[in-house]
Parts: C-alpha cells; sequence; structure tokens
C-alpha cells in the first residue's frame, strides 16, 4: 500500500528548482529517492526526447541512476517533471504517459510568480493527491 503522506528534503526542493529551471523552456525530469515516506535524494534524469511528458529516460543515465540509488540503499519514491506553462496538475498527457502506478508523481510549475510543488499518485487516469511535508532548513 502506498503512503498517503510524505515528506521531502528542503534541500531537495532547491535541487529540484535549480535543475527545472536551467531545462527551461523544456521540461525538467528526475527520479526522487529516500528511506520509506522521507524523500532525500533528487537524481536528475534526461529524457531521450524533449516532448512534454515523455518519461523516457535516457537509458545509461537511467541505469546509472538505478546503481546509485542501490548503492545508497535508497528506495525509489517518486518521479519529478516541470511544467514550464502549466499549473503543477497532471496533464492529459500525465495521466494517458503515466508509467509508474507505484511511484508519486511530483510537479513543479513555473506558471506565474510562485512557483508550486505538488505531488499526486495517478492510478488508471486517476489523481490522487498526496500531501507532504518539507523537512530540513527553510527554503
Amino acid at each position: 500500500m502506498k503512503p498517503s503522506y510524505l515528506s521531502i528534503r528542503a534541500s531537495v526542493i532547491v535541487q529540484i528548482k535549480t535543475y527545472c529551471y536551467e531545462r527551461l523552456p523544456q521540461e525538467g525530469y528526475g527520479i526522487l529517492a529516500g528511506q520509506t515516506t522521507e524523500i532525500t535524494h533528487f537524481f536528475p534524469v534526461p529524457c531521450q526526447n524533449n516532448w512534454p511528458c515523455a518519461y523516457e529516460f535516457e537509458p545509461r543515465a537511467y541505469l546509472e541512476t538505478i546503481k546509485k540509488m542501490r548503492d545508497k540503499q535508497l528506495l525509489w519514491l517518486g518521479i519529478v517533471h516541470s511544467h514550464p506553462l502549466t499549473n503543477a496538475y497532471p496533464s492529459t498527457r500525465d495521466l494517458t504517459s503515466w508509467p509508474f502506478s507505484d511511484k508519486s508523481c511530483w510537479i513543479l510549475s513555473f506558471k506565474g510568480s510562485a512557483h508550486q510543488l505538488s505531488a499526486y499518485y495517478i492510478q488508471k487516469n486517476k489523481v490522487i493527491p498526496i500531501m507532504y511535508r518539507i523537512t530540513g532548513s527553510n527554503i
């Protein structure tokens, strides 16, 4: 059973924002890992193409990331991607192409001046919001 509540370190959010901002105007992608219900690591993983919501990770980077997680004894807890122009809510394409029903889906929106980070589970085109808490120092 998937947890309905997660925590994420403030330092991880900073890493996500920095990486995804550098990827603009394209979407940024990465894997979130940690222990049980706490996300402690962000691993940027480039996609093979620049299509929005394309969860086709570059194979070499993907395999290297999986190896790093194993070496650090981390659990794969989620995927994060950015929405450069839309809200932090799964798009139609997110819903139809989401291949990770057992992972959390995190979306960072750059729409407007306040960047928003939201988390969900996506199962059979159904969106289930996840509550989360930020741990560590303030952003």
